[in-house]
C-alpha cells in the first residue's frame, strides 16, 4: 500500500509518497525493509528512490510538449537492485570508480580491497554503499534547507518540498576500507527542477570518501534506445589519460581538438569508430574530465540535450570531475520486456578522480578523522526548442 506520511508539522502535511518495495523472486523476504520514497515536484515532475543501495529508481519530467516519461534506466523491481551489475541509480561508495591493484597505503599503512575488475578495485566491492539498505528519514523542507546549508558548498539551490536523507554506517573494515565511517545522502527536489543529492561523510580513522551516483540516463525516455544523437556539453579543457586496464596513469591531457573535446557541445556518438586507445579498451566513452568549475557547484559542468523531445538536463557539482560513460556493455534486464542494449544511456558521474589514492597531483579522496566531508550533485531539468 501506499500512504501519505500522517505527521502535521505545523500548518503542513508531509508530501512524500512511501511504499513498500518488495522482491517477487522472494515475496515476504524484504516487506519489513524495502521502501521506496517518491518526491514530486510543483511542475508535476518526480523521483523516486529507494533505500536499498540508497538507489534512484525513476524520474519522471516533461518533454517539449508538456508529456511526461521515465528518463531514467534501471529494473523492474527490488530483485533487479539486489543484484545490480551495472550499478543502475545507485549511490556507489566508498570508492566509486576504480583503484589500482586494489590497494592503497594512508599513514603507511597498506589496505587491501577486492580484486573484482581484474587486477584492480571498481566501485568497492561488497557490502558498500551500494548494496546495502540504508535507514530513511523524511526531513521538513526547512530542515533539509539547513542541511545544505551546513554543508558550506557554494550553491544556488532553494529545496522545495520535503526531502530524504538516507544513512548508513559502513563498519570498519568493511571491504578493506579503515574506519567506522557515518555516511548520509539527502535526496531533495529544487524551486527551478534540480533533483539534488548531497553526500556526506564523516570516520573515526583516516579513510576513502569517494562517492557519486551511478544513474543511467536516457532524455528520450529510458526504453528509446541509443543515446548517441544526444548532444554533451562539458565545462573541461583537460581529461586523465588511462591505461588499458581504465585506471587513469596520472597524465592529464588536454580535449581540444581530440573525440573527447565537449567544450563546443557535441552528439555524443561522436566516438563511434574512433581509433583512440582510450576509446577501444573501453568500447566507447568512459572517461573522467577534469571540470574547470572550481569546486563552484553555482557553475554549470555539463549538460545533456535530446533533440528529439526537447528534454535537457544541466549537471552542478562541487566535485572536481565528471565520469562520462555511455553504457558500452548495457546488456540483461530492463523495466520492460526487451533488454538494454549498449549505449542505450549515458552517466554523468560527478566524482573525484579515479584512482586518486595514488596520484598526488590529483584532488584527494582521503578524508581526515573526524572531519565531516560533504559532496553535492544537481540535475536540473528543463526544456528546449
Amino acid at each position: 500500500m501506499s500512504y501519505e506520511n500522517p505527521i502535521d508539522w505545523g500548518n503542513r502535511i508531509m508530501s512524500v509518497t512511501i511504499m513498500p518495495y518488495p522482491s517477487r523472486e522472494f515475496p515476504g523476504k524484504y516487506d519489513d525493509s524495502s521502501f521506496e520514497y517518491t518526491l514530486r515536484h510543483k511542475t508535476g515532475a518526480s523521483f523516486s528512490v529507494i533505500n536499498f543501495g540508497a538507489t534512484i529508481t525513476r524520474i519522471q519530467v516533461p518533454d517539449r510538449s508538456g508529456a511526461f516519461s521515465d528518463i531514467l534506466l534501471g529494473y523492474k523491481n527490488l530483485d533487479g537492485y539486489l543484484d545490480n551489475r551495472a550499478w543502475h541509480g545507485a549511490t556507489v561508495g566508498r570508492s566509486a570508480n576504480r583503484i589500482k591493484g586494489a590497494e592503497f597505503t594512508i599513514d603507511g599503512v597498506t589496505y587491501r580491497i577486492p580484486k573484482n575488475d581484474g587486477d584492480n578495485n571498481l566501485h568497492g566491492g561488497t557490502p558498500c554503499f551500494q548494496n546495502v539498505f540504508w535507514n530513511a528519514t523524511v526531513l521538513r523542507e526547512e530542515d533539509a534547507r539547513i542541511y545544505l546549508e551546513k554543508t558550506g558548498i557554494r550553491n544556488s539551490f532553494h529545496i522545495e518540498g520535503e526531502a530524504v536523507r538516507m544513512d548508513y554506517l559502513s563498519p570498519d573494515g568493511a571491504c578493506g576500507f579503515p574506519g567506522n565511517l557515518s555516511a548520509q545522502v539527502l535526496f531533495a527536489f529544487t524551486r527551478d527542477m534540480t533533483l539534488l543529492i548531497v553526500f556526506s561523510g564523516i570516520s573515526d580513522a583516516p579513510t576513502v570518501f569517494s562517492p557519486t551516483n551511478h544513474a543511467y540516463f536516457n532524455l528520450a525516455g529510458e526504453d528509446s534506445g541509443s543515446v548517441s544523437d544526444h548532444v554533451l556539453f562539458i565545462d573541461a579543457d583537460t581529461m586523465t589519460d588511462k591505461a588499458v586496464d581504465n585506471v587513469p596513469n596520472g597524465e592529464i591531457s588536454a580535449v581540444r581538438g581530440t573525440v573527447f573535446d565537449f567544450t563546443v557541445p557535441s552528439p555524443v556518438g561522436k566516438f563511434i569508430g574512433s581509433q583512440d586507445p582510450q576509446i577501444i579498451c573501453s568500447q566507447g566513452l568512459d572517461q573522467n574530465f577534469c571540470l574547470n568549475t572550481d569546486g563552484d557547484a553555482t557553475r554549470m559542468a555539463a549538460y545533456l540535450t535530446d533533440p528529439k523531445s526537447g528534454r535537457k538536463m544541466e549537471v552542478f557539482t562541487n566535485f572536481p570531475g565528471l565520469q562520462v560513460y555511455t553504457g558500452n556493455h548495457l546488456t540483461g534486464e530492463s523495466k520492460g520486456d526487451q533488454p538494454y542494449g549498449k549505449y542505450g544511456g549515458i552517466c554523468l558521474e560527478t566524482q573525484l578522480y579515479p584512482d586518486a589514492v595514488h596520484h598526488k597531483n590529483f584532488p584527494a579522496a582521503i578524508i581526515p578523522a573526524d572531519r565531516k566531508t560533504d559532496y553535492l550533485t544537481g540535475y536540473r531539468f528543463c526544456t528546449v526548442e
